[in-house]
C-alpha cells in the first residue's frame, strides 16, 4: 500500500530510499508515480504534485521508498 503524506519520518528502523520526479507540467510524472504505486493508470492531471511512501523489498531487505513528484518552471522545482 502507499500513503500520500507530508510526514516523511518513520519510527521503524527501515532504511530510506528517496526518489524525485521533476519535470514540466503535464509531462506525465504523476501518472507514472500513480501507476507504480497502484498498478492503474489515471489520465487526470495533478498540478500540485505530491509526496508518497511505499515499503519495498530489494534483495529481501525492506526499504521505505519516499517519492516526491514536483512540476513547474525550474525555479519552482525542489530537490
Amino acid at each position: 500500500s502507499f500513503v500520500n503524506s507530508q510526514e516523511w519520518t518513520c519510527s521503524r528502523a527501515v532504511p530510506e530510499l528517496r526518489l524525485g520526479f521533476l519535470g514540466s507540467l503535464s509531462s506525465g510524472k504523476s501518472s507514472l508515480v500513480h501507476r507504480y504505486l497502484t498498478g492503474s493508470f489515471i489520465e487526470e492531471e495533478s498540478p500540485e504534485g505530491g509526496r508518497f511512501k511505499k515499503e519495498v523489498l530489494i534483495d529481501g531487505q525492506p526499504y521505505l521508498l519516499l517519492i516526491r513528484d514536483e512540476g513547474g518552471p525550474p525555479e519552482q522545482q525542489v530537490c
